[in-house]
């Protein structure tokens, strides 16, 4: 039943994720709910930026465009990552 919980509650923020990076073009916006999430930033600069959240196990993948905007993202938990270790970043197109 717990593990049930936490899954339900691993994809409610994958979606509240999403929605979030499709609607907000200002990554200063998303910078600022995903460490209102408790997110933590492994990598932020102007190429790509990649946040964790430990406790959810979910990853979140930035790819910036040079004027600031996504060229690509990815919500997924780390059990997709390691479902696809071996084989090239999926970027979902914006």
């Amino acid at each position: 039943m717990l593990g049930e919980i936490e899954t339900l509650q691993q994809r409610a923020v994958m979606v509240e994720i999403e929605e979030l990076i499709q609607s907000t073009p200002d990554y200063a916006d998303i910078r600022e709910t995903l460490r209102s999430l408790n997110f933590i930033p492994e990598q932020d600069n102007a190429d790509v930026a990649i946040w964790v959240h430990p406790g959810l196990r979910i990853f979140v993948l930035l790819q910036m465009n040079l004027g600031g905007g996504y060229a690509g993202y990815r919500v997924a938990t780390y059990e997709d990552l390691e479902r696809r270790e071996g084989g090239s970043a999926v970027y979902n197109a914006r």
